[in-house]
Formats: C-alpha cells, structure tokens, sequence
C-alpha cells in the first residue's frame, strides 16, 4: 500500500512537471523571435501536453488516481527565465540554456521513477510508459543541446578575457594585470 501511495505520488509530480513544462515552453516560444526556434518550442510543448495526458490515461487504466496542475515553482522558474532572458545579450542562447535546466529537472525524475523495482511487478504498462517518454525526453534534450551548438559559438566568459588579457600583458612586458 505504501508503495502505491509513493508511486501515485511520483506520477502526480510528473504530471505536474510536465503542465509547468508545456507552460514554460509556451513562455519560451513568446520570448523569441527566431522562427525555427518557436516551431521547436511548439512541439516541446505539445509533446508535454501528450505525456501528461498519456500518463493519467495509463494511471487510470492501473486503476490509480492522478491529479495535476501546474506549480508555483513552475510559475517562478518561468519568471525567472524572462528575466535571464531579459538582461541577456544573447537572447535565444540563455533561452535554450533555461529551457535545458528544466529538461534536466525532469529528466531526474523519469530516473527516479524508472529505478522504481515496485513498477516491474506490479504495474509493467506503466513502467513502458515511463521508460518510452524518458527516451523521448532524452532526445528532445539532447536536440536543444545540439541546437545550441549551432546557434553560435559560445562568447568567452569574463574570466577567460581577463586570462587573455594578461597574457597579452605579460608577452608585451607590462607588468599591470588591470
């Protein structure tokens, strides 16, 4: 009994990751004005609309209740994206790297639900379903990421232009690192 009520709970929490997901999606495809960048946020969204809606239909057939809506952490993290976002010179790059957090939230919590022993006895439907969205996820990741190696180079930080700069001083004999 213990275990169904934990499992219940881990699923109502991704479900609500998902809804927070799709929201934040649809706040990041507002914030930017790249076309093709908007048309990959529609389909992250949509996509975790599906999951969410496929994993109540499986809970329901397992006979197990599910309830979810967004979170105030999800209602936060999308503000804080706009403001990152906001103050950010590079606007679609901090707009990827913001939307990679939240693509790693979740996907540590399909692995927490996918070690689940519990799932592979009781509830084999289940445990499929968790383990076809995770790959899913991990490729929807692992495409933002290769979405921004292309986007454009990375600038260099501060600190590797501070280190450039006084390694310029120093083969040019000055002895001032400022």
């Amino acid at each position: 009994m213990e275990n169904k009520i934990k499992l219940t709970s881990q699923v109502n929490k991704i479900v609500q990751m998902h809804l927070d997901r799709a929201l934040g999606y649809q706040k990041a495809r507002s914030l930017t004005a790249d076309v093709s960048l908007r048309d990959r946020f529609e389909q992250c969204m949509q996509q975790s609309y599906s999951f969410a809606d496929k994993l109540k239909a499986a809970m329901d057939l397992q006979g197990l209740s599910t309830k979810g809506n967004p979170s105030w952490y999800g209602t936060i993290f999308r503000a804080w994206m706009t403001v990152r976002v906001m103050l950010s010179h590079r606007k679609s790059h901090r707009l990827l790297h913001c939307c990679l957090v939240g693509e790693k939230m979740i996907d540590l919590n399909y692995d927490l639900l996918c070690s689940n022993k519990y799932l592979d006895f009781n509830y084999p439907l289940l445990k499929y379903t968790f383990l076809k969205q995770h790959f899913s996820l991990k490729n929807t990741r692992e495409d933002l990421e290769a979405y921004i190696e292309l986007l454009a180079p990375a600038a260099p930080d501060f600190i590797e232009a501070k280190s450039s700069y006084s390694t310029v001083n120093s083969l040019a004999g000055n002895s001032s690192n400022s």
